[in-house]
């Protein structure tokens, strides 16, 4: 039976479970028939995103903090599934964990996406008069699928330069509604970046002159926030430093009196996002993760803080004081923890709006893609270490031209691009993506409760393995290297 095993379930349970596209008669139509019409489509747009919130806040961003040097994880209270990501332990066996529900949810938003692009067709052609709510549903879908695939590769396959015509193995780059019996094998990152890229393209195509800056709709910016990030990826350092100045120019800067409300009053201060999940009525994994109320799970890691200095905003983000809507047993406690996703209760009645809603894109990661590109790619350094500066005056609260930079050369001013970076997108699912991107080893502090505390690259642990129930229901299938064996 040669089919990739996730991507098929999603595509049957499509039409008889409700969770995938929110709509209560969606169990009692076919695929088909649920895109007869325009409410269909629109129930399809929402379900994509809730499909992407589930991806990205339940799976992607732990993935990138766990196998980083920046978290604590509190072996008591945290599952098992954490414990063997945190420690690079996760085998092929671990069908409860993230091998398999990393893969499992990546596709089920390739699928949608797929099956919105695929209907979207016929609707197209049988409702000409709704061209530009379709076209808006096409860019949605693009966007997705563009973003899982990427993600998809960050996790499961080495870095694009990994060889020098990025010909290793990559992900199954899916751009279809596949039949059951299709053979569906790996396609290599060299096509899986061609895939995203042409992708992230079409979406800008499909939202055209439409210049909507409501950060909870995937929109033609985020589309070229995301290829700037891909093109870091790649080390295309000039398609990397155009798209993110085009970004930059677009939207500002969110002020540092608004900066930690940009967390923590998601719902009053979307700041600078360019694009964020919205969990309005669904609630964040990762509030639950990085809660100090009772089972703390994850904490900043000590060493990390310490490098933030005096003054900085972002380090009022890792100090939690307890509100008297925690309860009294917790009101004016103080804890360590991770405050990007723990919002404020206080002037906010309605609690479906005491929300986190996670980042996806804001405007600080193109300032940071910006300078490394320039760096890296031969450009201006004082331009990219302007970038870094007007990171660090928000930060500080300082005039720019009170940021003082000390370094002689590229490869110093890397580091401190490096440096700044860490601290600016913490916990925000970068950290461990960055170092595999770079090559870098992994150390962690001694204040780490992993039993690894240091992972040298290219180490084939710097990739998940593919999950045993893909590897024994897809004949097409191959493992990476290092689990053959497991």
């Amino acid at each position: 039976m040669k089919k990739l095993f996730i991507i098929i379930a999603a595509s049957l349970s499509i039409a008889g479970c409700t969770s995938f596209l929110n709509v209560e008669n969606l169990g009692k139509s076919t695929i088909a028939g649920f895109f007869a019409d325009i409410d269909g489509l629109n129930a399809a747009g929402l379900g994509l995103h809730r499909l992407l919130l589930e991806l990205y806040d339940d799976d992607y961003i732990r993935l990138g903090e766990l196998g980083g040097d920046n978290m604590v994880l509190n072996r008591v209270n945290a599952s098992q599934m954490y414990q063997l990501v945190y420690d690079f332990a996760s085998t092929p066996a671990d069908n409860s964990g993230y091998p398999y529900y990393f893969w499992k949810h990546a596709y089920e938003v390739c699928t949608n996406a797929n099956n919105i692009l695929y209907y979207g067709k016929e609707l197209l052609k049988t409702y000409p008069e709704h061209e530009a709510v379709i076209q808006k549903h096409f860019g949605y879908a693009y966007f997705a699928r563009a973003l899982a695939i990427f993600e998809l590769c960050n996790v499961y396959a080495m870095p694009y330069d990994f060889t020098g015509d990025a010909s290793h193995l990559g992900v199954v780059a899916i751009d279809y509604v596949p039949g059951f019996e299709d053979e569906l094998p790996r396609d290599t990152m060299k096509d899986c970046y061609a895939l995203i890229i042409d992708d992230l393209k079409k979406g800008m195509e499909c939202f055209g002159s439409d210049t909507d800056r409501t950060p909870t709709y995937i929109s033609g910016l985020a589309c070229k926030a995301l290829l700037s990030r891909v093109y870091l990826y790649m080390e295309d350092y000039d398609n990397a430093a155009a798209y993110a100045k085009e970004v930059m120019d677009a939207v500002p800067l969110t002020p540092r009196s608004q900066y930690v409300d940009m967390f923590r009053r998601a719902q009053k201060t979307p700041g600078e996002a360019i694009f964020r999940l919205n969990s309005y009525g669904s609630g964040s994994g990762m509030s639950g993760f990085c809660s100090p109320l009772s089972n703390q799970q994850s904490s900043p890691d000590p060493t990390f803080m310490a490098t933030f200095s005096r003054g900085d905003v972002r380090s009022e983000l890792f100090t939690y004081v307890a509100e008297k809507e925690d309860g009294d047993e917790y009101a004016g406690k103080v804890y360590s923890a991770i405050c990007k996703y723990l919002p404020f209760k206080a002037d906010e009645s309605d609690s479906d709006n005491r929300r986190s809603d996670p980042f996806v894109l804001r405007v600080s990661e193109m300032y940071l893609i910006h300078a490394e590109a320039l760096c890296l790619g031969g450009g201006d350094l004082s331009a990219a270490a302007d970038d870094i500066k007007a990171l660090q005056a928000r930060a500080l609260g300082v005039d720019k031209s009170a940021i003082n930079l000390t370094y002689s050369n590229a490869a110093d001013l890397d580091k401190l691009i490096q440096q700044e970076r860490a601290k600016e997108l913490c916990f925000e699912g970068h950290r461990f993506f960055d170092l595999k991107r770079r090559g870098e080893d992994i150390v962690r502090p001694a204040t780490t409760t992993s039993t690894l505390s240091r992972l040298e690259w290219p180490d084939y642990r710097y990739c998940l393995p593919i999950a045993q129930l893909e590897m024994q229901a897809n004949d097409s299938m191959e493992q990476n290297d290092g689990y053959d064996e497991e």
